[in-house]
């Protein structure tokens, strides 16, 4: 037969003697030895099986990043490189690859002259 279920049917053995002794003993709490109930499956030095949902890390954004005001002129000054490409506010925020809350906010800090799409 199987190793496995040799070892399951040992175990099983000792539960219901297990079990026998604590009907016997007038169904008074004691103590029961290693090896026997929720001790026998799990290996020395193992940890217990995690349930539930795992912690999966989450993909970096770029949303919440610190700009330094050198990025930002660096920016502005690609942002009106798009504009002299013909680009609008939307296609140059998304070619540059930043949102457009921060593109608006390049156009209003450092007053460039790049009209919204009409």
């Amino acid at each position: 037969m199987d190793p496995a279920i040799d070892r399951n049917n040992i175990a099983q053995m000792k539960l219901e003697a297990a079990k026998a002794a604590f009907f016997a003993s007038g169904g008074r709490q004691q103590l029961i030895p290693i090896g026997v109930g929720k001790d026998s499956l799990a290996t020395p030095g193992a940890e217990p099986p995690k349930y539930g949902y795992a912690k999966i890390a989450a993909k970096p954004t770029k949303r919440g990043r610190l700009i330094t005001d050198d990025e930002k002129a660096a920016l502005a000054a690609r942002l009106m490189e798009c504009k002299a490409a013909g680009m609008t506010r939307y296609k140059a925020s998304k070619h540059i690859g930043i949102s457009e809350t921060l593109c608006r906010r390049l156009i209003a800090d450092y007053a460039l002259d790049f009209p919204a799409a009409s």
